[in-house]
């Protein structure tokens, strides 16, 4: 099976060298807690009458776990990705053949160009198997949600969590079965904050 490990930002790559996106960081930093949301979601709730699920994200998984752990949802996973993952390397070449036809640089600044995109290609490509896994998993949260008419998921509040729970806002209010959701921030009973994802709410 494909290997997952952290990268890093998103390369801005040019004939003027690399430079790195902070703001766009690597799909990777969301894997653990978004598996853990999905073993969350499926395991607690059909042993329960409750729509309430609360993550809790302080055990870590490893690598390993997450790939096997997704393959149980997805049998053909790996077949997936490796398909997708040559699209993205065709994407790459294709970037290539736009610099060698871009007719306002040099022999030069293209040569320049597309070394810094080979030099950079192994990061781009494990920069995109990441982004592939959590593609998935979120796939897989949106499917049980559906499934199960979960309304709500409640984890602890931090900007990487906020950023999974509207990943699967935006995964659930797109396409033809579209479903309405919020997300918010309130305190509990122990004084800390909760970030919510409430589905078909009622507001």
């Amino acid at each position: 099976m494909l290997k997952l490990h952290y990268t890093g930002p998103k390369p801005i790559i040019s004939q003027h060298g690399i430079f790195f996106k902070k703001s766009q960081e690597d799909k990777y930093v969301y894997l653990k807690v978004a598996i853990k949301i999905l073993l969350s979601i499926d395991k607690q709730y059909k042993n329960s009458q409750k729509h309430l699920i609360y993550i809790n994200s302080d055990n870590e998984l490893k690598d390993r776990d997450i790939l096997e752990i997704l393959q149980t949802y997805e049998l053909n996973l790996e077949e997936h990705i490796i398909t997708e993952e040559s699209r993205y390397e065709e994407h790459i070449n294709s970037e290539i053949e736009k610099v060698q036809n871009n007719h306002s640089l040099n022999q030069e600044e293209q040569r320049v160009w597309i070394n810094n995109i080979n030099i950079m290609r192994k990061y781009m490509i494990q920069r995109e198997i990441n982004k592939l896994y959590y593609i998935h998993i979120i796939k897989a949260i949106k499917k049980i949600i559906y499934e199960d008419e979960i309304k709500e998921i409640d984890i602890d509040f931090s900007i990487q969590h906020w950023h999974i729970l509207e990943s699967i806002a935006g995964n659930l209010e797109y396409g033809v079965k579209s479903i309405h959701t919020a997300i918010k921030i309130v305190e509990n009973s122990d004084g800390n904050l909760v970030t919510k994802l409430l589905i078909n709410p009622t507001i």
